[in-house]
């Protein structure tokens, strides 16, 4: 049975943009959210929000976190987040070239 998430989530951040720092916020209509959503209702019960944003406030944003963004038809300047995308982090590779012998 599907269930509707009683809320809407939110990311809020800055991006350095050509007179300035500019705040943007997008909703997040990740099914993954609504996922976690529920998962954490199940195991902390009301006191859900807590592992909530400390999955998506704190360990996603430890990972080098992208943004698969998105509109609709009837809302072309309305821009959603579709998918968080949150592969880990490389470590820094020393470029020197090898030696060719």
């Amino acid at each position: 049975m599907l269930q509707k998430i009683p809320y809407d989530f939110y990311y809020v951040y800055t991006i350095r943009g050509k007179q300035g720092d500019e705040e943007r916020c997008h909703k997040i209509v990740d099914w993954e959210a609504g996922a976690l959503y529920l998962k954490c209702r199940t195991s902390h019960g009301p006191n859900w929000e807590l592992p909530f944003r400390a999955k998506l406030g704190e360990e996603l944003l430890g990972r080098d976190l992208m943004f698969l963004m998105g509109n609709q038809h009837r809302f072309p300047n309305q821009w959603l987040l579709i998918s968080l995308i949150y592969p880990p982090k490389r470590e820094p590779v020393d470029m020197q070239q090898a030696s060719l012998f």
